[in-house]
């Protein structure tokens, strides 16, 4: 690449904002996110717990500027927004790394086995985020191994590993079928065609699995209760009967089912 191909790309600066370049863009992130913050910090609070949703959440926070300094590096351009994007990710992996550190001083080892667990699912969706438009992949594999903070949560907070397996296995139930059932309805609510049959079968499956869950009491009844409202959000929701809705509207009528779902358990666990 030559010099003045370079400095061209250096010599287009426009004012960047934070929110363009260091806070995730996809509105439907944040929910399936903080659910697993929430619930592992309701039904078992600690330092520990906090200091590893701290670190959590800043490498949530960390790959958008990631996602944006890499393309403009891979291009070979450097750009204003490039250089704030490498600010922001020096910003947000301290954070990581100190919040990580607390975590390990406050609950030691054991907590961390999780991440652990997730990591796979963390580099396929690496993998396909990198890449140029939406995949399947990366949509499904993010929410499935950052639900694993609830586990995480639950480690350092005293629960045990069957405890803490099952709220992760939850928001698995929780998260995938809700991906499937927005992709879906966004799709209807365009006029676009297509099945709710899949989507209506995998909330059922999630209520299986919930079911399996609580049956032993690894889980509290509040659990399939939060489950059986989702599959009948999905019924109607993908219905002839449902009312057409923007994205930025169901994104926050998601959000309302996701903190309902999130109170339900943790008050199965108070009363428990």
């Amino acid at each position: 690449m030559s010099s003045s191909s370079t400095t061209a790309g250096r010599d287009v600066s426009r004012s960047v904002s934070f929110r363009s370049v260091g806070l995730p863009a996809e509105h439907g992130s944040w929910s399936l996110v903080s659910e697993p913050i929430l619930l592992g910090l309701f039904v078992a609070p600690s330092w520990a717990g906090l200091a590893l949703v701290v670190a959590a959440f800043s490498l949530f926070l960390f790959n958008r500027p990631f996602k944006v300094w890499m393309g403009d590096r891979r291009r070979g351009r450097v750009y204003e927004r490039t250089t704030v994007a490498q600010r922001i990710m020096v910003v947000y992996g301290a954070i990581a790394v100190a919040a990580s550190l607390i975590a390990l001083l406050l609950g030691g080892l054991l907590p961390f086995a999780p991440f652990l667990l997730a990591m796979p699912l963390l580099l396929v969706f690496m993998y396909y985020d990198q890449r140029p438009g939406r995949h399947w992949q990366a949509e499904l594999a993010a929410p499935v191994a950052f639900a694993g903070v609830v586990a995480a949560v639950a480690l350092a907070g005293g629960l045990t590993w069957i405890v803490a397996l099952s709220l992760w296995g939850f928001m698995v139930a929780r998260a995938v079928p809700t991906i499937l059932y927005v992709r879906a309805r966004l799709r209807l609510d365009k006029g676009k065609p297509g099945s709710p049959w899949g989507i209506l079968l995998a909330h059922v499956a999630a209520v299986v699995v919930v079911v399996g869950l609580v049956w032993p009491g690894w889980l509290p009844l509040t659990a399939v209760i939060a489950v059986a409202i989702l599959l009948t959000r999905a019924v109607w929701g993908l219905s002839p009967y449902r009312w057409r809705s923007s994205a930025k509207a169901l994104g926050f009528l998601e959000m309302g089912f996701g903190l309902l779902t999130v109170l339900l358990v943790a008050v199965g666990f108070w009363m428990g």
